[in-house]
């Protein structure tokens, strides 16, 4: 009769019945098996009745699967996960979800830059430098909290605000989708915010930053081209775009009421103000360069809106 035993104890009919030893030491059963004794290192230790001893290490097998055990000589069934080598941080653009097995694959973070939407519209965004941009100008009818932006189309209503105010440039919806819209300062001093919520209208010293990203890779005295689009400015001034920044000459509606520059000047606020005005951004077809000015805050400028700092 055959004896399942470990160096300690019997085993339980349980056990017996998660396997049969007399199966798997198939090999030697023309001898027929007298004891089977587990030993401490997870073996078996195979008494057969002939005298002899024989020794079966239960285990996967095959080393495409997780669960190979080099020292198995039987397999039990265990096998169950293929190995699949690849990149298994998140945190990096070479991530393979399916991966079990790490092959040193991860080489490049995953920009953290993620896509808002506001007022129905997804914008597209960036990451220069350790800075998230849009990659577009900021199109919304309403503040983060979703009040409404007023549209002021009158010249003389324009001209007298004192409180956020919208327009599209000419007054013609159809420019939206390529220039966004036009604001004044007051809509960006707005407590409501006019980005989305994680997001705001960058700072004077934070288009300062983004300047001198650029200009600290290669592109001093060049800076405007570098942020320019590759079409859309008039003059032969169109740009190299080559941090995908995408700026597009938007124009500006004077304080007056005056639309102007569309398609050969780009300009932009920043939240920061300069005494009663408050400094911005231009673009031009003609020049390289980024210029910043201060002016008054009934202009309507386009507006970038950068993420806030983790």
């Amino acid at each position: 009769m055959l004896m399942l035993m470990t160096s300690a104890a019997l085993f339980s009919q349980v056990d017996c019945n998660l396997f049969n030893i007399q199966d798997l030491a198939a090999d030697y059963l023309s001898f027929g098996v007298d004891t089977v004794i587990l030993q401490s290192d997870g073996s078996y230790e195979i008494q057969l009745s002939n005298g002899t001893t024989a020794s079966i290490t239960l285990g996967c097998m095959d080393p495409d699967y997780t669960e190979y055990d080099a020292s198995a000589t039987t397999d039990d069934g265990s096998c169950s996960t293929l190995i699949v080598e690849g990149c298994m941080d998140p945190d990096y653009t070479e991530y393979d979800a399916s991966a079990t097995t790490d092959d040193g694959s991860c080489a490049t973070l995953a920009p953290t830059c993620a896509s808002p939407s506001m007022d129905g519209h997804s914008y597209g965004v960036v990451e220069i430098g350790d800075q998230c941009w849009f990659a577009e100008n900021l199109r919304t009818t309403v503040y983060a909290d979703d009040s409404a932006i007023p549209e002021v189309t009158d010249d003389t209503a324009w001209t007298g605000l004192s409180t956020g105010a919208r327009c599209d440039y000419d007054n013609n919806a159809s420019n939206v989708a390529t220039y966004g819209r036009l604001y004044n300062w007051y809509a960006v001093a707005d407590a409501a915010g006019l980005c989305p919520t994680g997001w705001h209208v960058a700072t004077d010293d934070e288009w300062t930053d983004l300047e001198n990203h650029i200009s600290s890779q290669g592109f001093s005295g060049t800076e405007g081209t570098a942020l320019k689009s590759i079409s859309g400015w008039g003059a032969g001034g169109n740009g190299t775009d080559d941090f995908g920044f995408s700026a597009l000459p938007g124009g500006y509606r004077f304080y007056d009421g005056y639309f102007g520059s569309a398609g050969d000047v780009g300009y932009w606020w920043s939240s920061s103000p300069s005494g009663g005005d408050a400094w911005s951004r231009y673009l031009s077809s003609s020049f390289l360069d980024v210029y910043r000015f201060d002016s008054n805050p009934r202009i309507g400028f386009s507006v970038r809106c950068l993420r806030d700092a983790d």
